[in-house]
């Protein structure tokens, strides 16, 4: 994600540039690595699971414990992220995670985007 883009999101949603690029690169690592063959059925789509799945994790205190809700829930039992991401995101959790909270479409599209 290119650092204008960044800056644009972030006033969109009142994260900070590098804290948006970072919950981005975590989702995308989440959805890219999901197996959506075995999680989705005939009229699931994966970006409705995926929304799903983040809208119900972000309920938790935590960064740390959001991303294992939600690898966990999508069956996935680690991720290659860096801990610093996550330790990045942990420091500013409450914006973070109402912002997953309260506009998990957006963040799922610009993660699906950024997956590809």
């Amino acid at each position: 994600m290119k650092d204008e883009e960044a800056k644009e999101i972030g006033e969109l949603t009142g994260l900070r540039p590098q804290l948006v690029q970072y919950l981005v690169e975590l989702l995308a690592t989440v959805y890219g690595e999901a197996d959506w063959k075995k999680i989705t059925g005939r009229r699931r789509r994966a970006l409705d699971v995926f929304e799903h799945k983040v809208k119900a994790s972000s309920s938790q205190p935590t960064i740390p414990q959001f991303t294992e809700k939600l690898c966990h829930s999508l069956g996935l039992q680690s991720i290659e992220v860096s801990p610093d991401i996550i330790t990045a995101l942990d420091k500013d959790r409450g914006a973070v995670l109402k912002s997953l909270r309260r506009e998990s479409i957006y963040w799922v599209l610009l993660c699906s985007k950024e997956a590809k």
